[in-house]
């Protein structure tokens, strides 16, 4: 009698590269997505909502300082219960390279679609009549782009090993790196780092990088409302926004609301959490740690002797310029004396010159 065995079908385990990839694209697009809703969708909805709701119902407005002070009480809560919620996800994630994959995945991911829209802007006015070819052109670019980024995440081996020793340098993890050494010169490092980047970010906001908010002039007849006889400015929006290709610019996709202000308030945040992770990457710590422990050692002279020391110094200095100047005068008058003649200068012109060469 015979059995009929049914095959045993084992599952072949999956390259890591390739779960490393996957997990990367997965949590890109999920980080992308919460980008997306914290900067553009939640403050166009919000401004939706008020103009709809509130705005007849309770009469306000004129209340625009209302509408955002609202509006980033609700930003905060959301950002806050998505970085939690990111936080949990990722304590299952144990395998190196991850959270630096999430990371550059979602850059790669960016510059290509920016990149995307720009070159449709381009053949927008290349394909204006022919927007079918345009699409496929661009639609070509970004296959191509995005695959070859994919290529890279799977197929390079060197490329795993790059993000898994990034993140071992502690940039995506929140732990500190020996906390308890070095504290005073780690803290100093970060002052000065918040010093720079914050005169940075003030600069660029006094003479106006960011842009601003402004009325609009008589020529942009588009954002002028004229009732009766009576005209109202509207103002223009400072957003960040794309523009679809060959819709005729009437499609945008909402990257960031007023970026004159959402902006310095990013960069601000980056620039802290930059501060805070450089002083805790191992190879920099271990440095500042050696550094406070080597100015321990220093025997720093008591007060009476520094100001002792300083009298010395100045006094020297001062004696050391009377002796040089007075040589100098005296060898220019012993070299020049008549019978030596060694150096020929006429101090009057030479003075002269100075004072024209001065006015120039």
């Amino acid at each position: 009698m015979s059995v009929a065995e049914n095959p045993v079908t084992q599952q072949l385990p999956r390259n890591p590269q390739q779960q490393l990839a996957i997990t990367s694209t997965i949590g890109a697009v999920v980080v992308l997505a919460g980008l997306g809703f914290i900067f553009a969708a939640l403050p166009m909805l919000w401004m939706v909502f008020w103009d709809a709701y509130l705005v007849t119902s309770l009469g306000l407005e004129k209340n625009d300082f209302l509408s955002s002070a609202l509006l980033i009480m609700l930003e905060l809560g959301v950002i806050g219960a998505l970085v939690y919620g990111a936080y949990l996800l990722l304590q299952s994630q144990k395998r190196p390279g991850v959270r630096a994959g999430i990371v550059f995945a979602a850059i790669g991911i960016f510059a290509i679609l920016s990149f995307a829209f720009w070159l449709g802007e381009v053949l927008n006015d290349q394909f204006e009549e022919n927007a079918t070819l345009g699409w496929i052109i661009l639609g070509l670019v970004i296959g191509g782009l995005l695959a070859g980024l994919g290529y890279l995440f799977v197929a390079v081996p060197g490329w795993a090993r790059f993000l898994e020793a990034v993140e071992e340098q502690g940039w995506f993890h929140g732990a500190a790196y020996k906390g308890n050494q070095g504290v005073r010169v780690r803290r100093g490092t970060i002052l000065g780092i918040l010093a720079v980047g914050g005169c940075g970010i003030f600069t660029a906001v006094v003479h106006g990088f960011f842009g601003s908010e402004r009325t609009a002039l008589s020529a942009d007849w588009n954002w002028i409302l004229n009732v009766g006889d009576k005209t109202t400015y509207v103002p223009i929006g400072n957003d960040w926004y794309w523009t679809v290709p060959f819709t005729g610019k009437l499609l945008c996709i909402p990257l960031m609301f007023k970026i004159h202000i959402l902006l310095p308030v990013l960069l601000a945040v980056v620039l802290v959490w930059f501060a805070w992770r450089v002083v805790n990457m191992p190879a920099f710590a271990d440095f500042l740690i050696a550094t406070e422990a080597e100015m321990n050692k220093v025997s720093w002279t008591s007060r009476p002797r520094l100001i002792q020391d300083t009298i010395v110094v100045l006094v020297t200095v001062v004696l050391f310029t009377g002796f040089l100047f007075v040589v100098d005068i005296l060898w220019i008058q012993i070299l020049s004396a008549p019978g030596i003649q060694v150096l020929l200068i006429d101090t009057r012109k030479e003075q002269q010159k100075a004072q024209e060469k001065a006015q120039w």
